[in-house]
């Protein structure tokens, strides 16, 4: 599935007997003929590979650790990776069959498939994969939960998998996605054009990933602190679609880029070069400001994949569990979490963390580089990073950093504060002139992981998205409005509404270019939202969310 997995070539004799060597085993361990083989030399293992050995010394690196002083928790442990393995596995080489649907009204409905890879955060979807092994026909039933989606769709999209799983014998492997841990065969079946739009900040798109096999976007905000020296950026004004290339980026993430800019937008193309920035670019990402540009993030080659750890006593013991395929939604506020970028370690305080964690999590981190199987220096530096107050060379080993997560109460405040200045560029709902879409792409998640596996950690269930303009829109039981009314305010004061005619029985691909297909009503003046839905746009978003769509449908603008 990637050009290092491939048997070698029976060209040479020593290359021949390795082939025939591998695939005996595999026929005598019953495995699959497709069983994918990566061929490693010594000397060029890569990190991934050394990490699913406990034991793992580096070639001059210092060796003969003494023995670690026994504790509560053996922090050993923690240096093998063996569930790489299973969490790796590809079933196939994602050519199946591809069908998605999005809960609407607690129900399934179809989505175009011209759209398919295109999420939105306040949903959640079901996607349904068909492939053949062995001319069997065999079935994987995804469950896409959005980061938003209110706790009723979310039942209500374990209900439909259920459904669907009957239709098809019981057959079918369900598997829960959360968004921002997409597993990587869920990459792979949307060939690189899995998109995520975040409803709560109506922002860009950010792009992670070095080839169609893991390959994702995802909305960061418009503004010069998103950028990463270590990614590609897609910037998207009213003229020119700029690709901001970060010193530490690939050849592959910039090729990545270029496809994703070609969906991202229809507009000219320019290549922009960390430090070489016109003015242009800067005003549309609302000026100059500080974002992850250490000298590590410069480096193309990330020599050691960072790590990261929830320290808990929350079973009544201490322990420490690693998060695989991490993203800032694993950071745990009642908790301690670890964080190994090699040069550092990195301990995150959360707001509600008790004094035992803090203390425990501090004595481990230390055990934890006396325990490293590469003989790690032991003066490494151990730097405690508050909640809240995260600094660059912290948030910068994640992807779509969002500063705001923490700060719901301020969210409002602080948006409309910076709205202005960006023109608007975090509002994607706005059709102003100075629309703005932002991107990204980020190697250190290129290999998306799925979950950890049940009981490794606890389930954090998704809270219902709740709007974080909109005070004055009533709610029901089963509604969760995602209206902002500052949306609603750019298009009733003239800016940037469209005529019916763009609007209504238009597919997406025959939408104005930054017009949300799920929110076409946003785009209508206040002339015509009236004589179409015959209420005002306030009356409209009053209304319970299924009787919104069900006018919508009735009118053509659903």
């Amino acid at each position: 599935l990637s050009p290092k997995r491939k048997i070698p070539s029976p060209r040479a004799p020593c290359e021949s007997f390795s082939a025939h060597c591998i695939l005996y085993f595999i026929q005598a361990k019953g495995y699959p003929a497709t069983t994918n083989v990566e061929v490693v030399n010594d000397g060029a293992e890569s990190a991934m590979f050394k990490q699913l050995f406990k034991r793992w010394t580096e070639k001059e690196e210092t060796q003969g650790l003494g023995k670690v002083e026994q504790v509560k928790f053996d922090v050993s442990q923690l240096h093998a990776r063996p569930e790489l393995a299973a969490e790796q596995r590809m079933v196939d080489d994602a050519s199946g069959k591809v069908e998605v649907w999005r809960i609407e009204d607690l129900h399934m409905q179809p989505v175009d498939p011209r759209t398919y890879g295109q999420f939105y955060g306040g949903d959640c979807y079901l996607v349904l994969y068909t492939y053949l092994i062995s001319g069997r026909t065999h079935y994987i039933i995804y469950m896409w939960q959005g980061r938003h989606a209110s706790v009723d769709e979310i039942t209500a999209c374990a209900f439909n998998a259920v459904e669907l799983d009957k239709k098809y014998g019981n057959e079918p492997v369900q598997v829960r996605v959360t968004m921002g841990r997409e597993p990587q065969h869920f990459l792979a079946i949307f060939k690189g054009s899995l998109i995520i739009y975040e409803p709560s900040l109506r922002k860009g798109q950010s792009t992670t990933g070095t080839d169609e096999f893991n390959t994702k976007t995802i909305e960061v905000p418009a503004r010069a602190s998103s950028l990463n020296s270590n990614d590609v950026f897609l910037l998207t004004t009213n003229q020119v679609c700029y690709l901001w290339c970060g010193k530490g980026c690939s050849g592959d993430e910039r090729e990545m880029a270029k496809i994703v800019a070609n969906i991202v937008s229809k507009r000219d193309k320019q290549t922009v070069l960390e430090g070489q920035e016109p003015v242009e670019f800067w005003a549309a990402l609302g000026g100059k400001a500080p974002y992850a540009s250490d000298k590590r993030f410069q480096e193309s080659t990330v020599r050691y994949e960072p790590r990261l750890f929830e320290c808990s006593n929350q079973t009544g013991r201490f322990i420490m569990t690693e998060v695989v395929g991490f993203c800032q939604d694993d950071l745990d506020e009642d908790d301690v979490m670890l964080l190994d970028t090699w040069e550092e370690i990195f301990l995150w305080i959360g707001k509600t963390s008790n004094t035992y964690e803090k203390n425990e999590a501090v004595s481990s981190a230390k055990d934890y580089l006396k325990t490293h199987p590469a003989g790690r220096d032991l003066t490494t530096p151990i730097i405690m990073v508050k909640q809240g107050y995260e600094p660059l060379t912290f948030t910068g080993w994640f992807s779509a950093w969002d500063p705001y997560k923490w700060s719901v109460r301020n969210h409002k405040v602080i948006h409309r504060s910076i709205a202005p200045a960006q023109c608007h560029c975090t509002d994607r709902l706005s059709c102003t002139p100075q629309d703005l879409n932002n991107g990204n792409l980020n190697k250190r998640n290129a290999y998306s992981k799925p979950a950890s596996p049940a009981g490794s950690r606890k389930e954090r269930t998704s809270p219902a998205y709740k709007p974080h303009f909109n005070s004055n829109v009533n709610s029901s039981s089963n509604y969760q409005n995602n209206n902002a009314p500052s949306v609603v305010s750019a298009v009733t004061n003239g800016n940037g509404a469209y005529p019916r005619e763009v609007l209504i029985n238009k597919t997406v691909d025959e939408l104005p270019e930054g017009v949300d297909p799920a929110k076409k009503e946003y785009y209508l003046s206040d002339a015509d939202f009236h004589d179409i839905f015959g209420k005002s746009k306030n009356e409209f978003y009053q209304m319970p969310r299924w009787k919104q769509q069900n006018e919508k449908k009735q009118h053509g603008l659903f």
